[in-house]
């Protein structure tokens, strides 16, 4: 009875959800394990309805982990769940879900190199994270016989996860790591393996893809898989749109930028122009008043702090700019370019809106369904 329970909440909750299983390969990628792994991540955020969902298909909870931060808890860590089942010919099969960003982790995104060792080859804070779970589950990776995994996250968590899929694979064969990531942050740069395993889920119009910055070097572990949204014609616009409409985790109306990703990579730009050095990211002042640093007696403002509020939505309130917003439109100053950018967004007056509507995971599995199925 506690099965069909769960089993009819979930429908209810999760229109379309399918169980899924491992592919015979994890160099290939699979349409249904990939939308499978979508709303496994996106089930982060409401942990006991993923594990509804995954006992359906006989899965276990060991546990969920870092999902409550106490006030000033700036720890490198991610939330996260983890699960397994033993399959028939003796191995295990283990999930990892992680997280996108929770309250109060915004910040500790755009800390890239926690450390001021700005030359490493990868993002610390994400490596940190995904070290954390790692270090945390030692005693039960190394008890574990011949396991497959599958690891996934959106977001924040794509970052994780795509870092975890890199090391599982160093250590357990990527035959055994099936790793699919959605809305996936920037992880490495350098030289590193080429990982076929691991497949991150790429929207061209969404800002998050882009950071850290291409323009510092930074890439992803594994295979991009940029959906088609600047070639689309209209009858592939008509079908993700249809496959929109029949989810339940839409974010506003479903829309495709008349430029495609031009807006998008104009606003990555001025970012970047903004803090071209990436040593200088945490410490430079940028005058509000003129183009330049800002001296110690003037306003100003970093550009990390920048992004803050822009994600955080503190440059409108109801409609109306804020006080800071006013600040920064007054005068020409550094923020002016990324300002203008910003200005070829939907809805400018509420800016963290109209960007994040192309980082939602419906926006993610509608194109999915219409393009890598």
């Amino acid at each position: 009875m506690k099965r069909l329970v769960s089993f009819l909440i979930v429908l209810l909750l999760v229109p379309g959800l399918a169980l899924a299983e491992f592919s015979e390969s994890s160099a290939v990628y699979d349409p249904a394990l990939a939308q499978w792994a979508l709303q496994i991540a996106e089930l982060c955020s409401t942990p006991f309805m993923q594990e509804g969902v995954l006992k359906l298909d006989d899965y276990q909870k060991i546990g969920e982990y870092n999902y409550v931060r106490d006030a000033g808890d700036t720890r490198h860590i991610a939330a996260y769940t983890l699960y397994d089942k033993p399959l028939e010919d003796g191995g295990t099969a283990v999930i990892i879900a992680v997280r996108g960003t929770g309250d109060g982790e915004w910040p500790l995104n755009l800390e890239l190199m926690p450390s001021g060792n700005y030359e490493l080859d990868y993002a610390e804070n994400f490596f940190l994270a995904a070290e954390d779970i790692l270090t945390t589950h030692a005693e039960y990776l190394d008890g574990l016989t011949e396991p497959q995994f599958l690891l996934t996250g959106h977001s924040r968590g794509a970052a994780v996860a795509n870092i975890l899929g890199a090391k599982l694979s160093d250590r357990f064969g990527p035959e055994n790591v099936f790793c699919y990531t959605f809305a996936t942050p920037r992880t490495v740069r350098g030289e590193y393996p080429a990982y076929d395993n691991i497949f991150n889920v790429i929207n061209p119009t969404d800002v998050v893809t882009y950071l850290p910055f291409p323009q510092w070097g930074f890439e992803r572990y594994g295979v991009d898989l940029v959906l088609p949204i600047d070639t689309a014609d209209e009858a592939l616009i008509d079908e993700a749109k249809r496959a929109y409409d029949a989810r339940s985790d839409k974010y506003g109306p479903f829309a495709v930028p008349e430029d495609g990703s031009a807006s998008t990579l104009a606003i990555v730009q001025a970012m970047a122009d903004l803090v071209p050095d990436l040593s200088v990211d945490f410490s430079m002042r940028h005058a509000l008043a003129h183009p330049g640093p800002a001296q110690e007696d003037e306003d100003g403002m970093t550009a990390v702090e920048f992004l803050d509020l822009l994600l955080e939505g503190g440059l409108y309130a109801n409609g109306q700019p804020t006080d800071i917003m006013v600040r920064l439109s007054q005068a020409e100053n550094d923020f002016t370019p990324l300002l203008s950018g910003l200005q070829t967004l939907p809805e400018m007056t509420d800016a963290r809106a109209a960007l994040m509507a192309a980082h939602m995971p419906g926006i993610y599995g509608a194109w999915m369904t219409a393009a890598l199925e």
